[in-house]
């Protein structure tokens, strides 16, 4: 089915969305909420080899992933259903644990390509034998481009499954492309958005434990903030998109 709304009612209806269900929404799952907010500094930390090493860091990790997930279930439920959601209906079923695997696989694949890409820089700047600034940002951002687009675009795709499978219990991936029904580019930015302040918080937060400056802690609290409120954001036009995909 081709598209039939435009980017800015995208927009606009996400925002009502936010402006509407947003106190719902952090009402829906206020524990998992909690723990996923908690440990979520330890979940950026993860993404990077040099924390691995740690069974705690990973644990907690896993602990985020999982409360993530529960949250967002809970989120998309409140969005598509609406008044008649029940935060506890389907808490714990089946659909909630189809929701977790697919949630999880998406995380996955780009926690895989942000550690894939972790020394890009680097390596970018190596290969050019130490160029200008200029030459370097532009070849940098073209390399990132090419490298992240198609991913952040394959997951914008896979990701309208999840509010199905949290009110259907369906994950639903054949077809799901198609039922998108606004343009893909507003939500693979999004996503762009989130993982671009998931690399600044993982920045921060590594600086600060090697610094212990006040100033670090001050821009690794700004980064963790703004990559939280992104996830409710990005979470809230997935929800959007599936239910006015339904409403058609």
């Amino acid at each position: 089915m081709s598209q039939t709304f435009s980017a800015r009612r995208y927009f606009s209806a996400t925002a009502g969305a936010i402006r509407h269900q947003g106190r719902a929404m952090l009402a829906a799952a206020p524990w998992s909420l909690a723990a996923f907010l908690v440990s979520l500094p330890f979940a950026i930390l993860a993404a990077s080899l040099a924390w691995t090493g740690s069974g705690l860091y990973l644990l907690l990790a896993l602990v985020s992933l999982i409360a993530f997930a529960r949250v967002t279930f809970a989120w998309h439920r409140v969005v598509v259903l609406g008044g008649g959601a029940n935060p506890d209906a389907a808490r714990g079923g089946s659909a909630e644990a189809r929701h977790l695997v697919v949630f999880g696989v998406l995380v996955l694949i780009v926690a895989i390509l942000a550690r894939a890409t972790g020394d890009l820089p680097y390596v970018l700047y190596m290969m050019m034998n130490g160029p200008d600034t200029n030459a370097f940002l532009a070849a940098l951002a073209a390399a990132v481009l090419v490298v992240w687009l198609p991913v952040l675009y394959c997951v914008a795709v896979l990701a309208l499954s999840l509010p199905r499978t949290a009110v259907t219990g369906d994950a639903g991936l054949r077809g799901i492309r198609a039922a998108m029904p606004y343009p893909r580019w507003p939500l693979v930015l999004a996503l762009a958005v989130l993982v671009s302040l998931g690399g600044f918080a993982h920045s921060a937060l590594t600086e600060y434990l090697h610094y212990a400056t006040n100033e670090g802690l001050l821009w690794t609290a700004v980064y963790v903030v703004l990559f939280a409120v992104m996830t409710f954001v990005a979470a809230a036009m997935v929800a959007v998109a599936y239910r006015d995909g339904v409403a058609r």
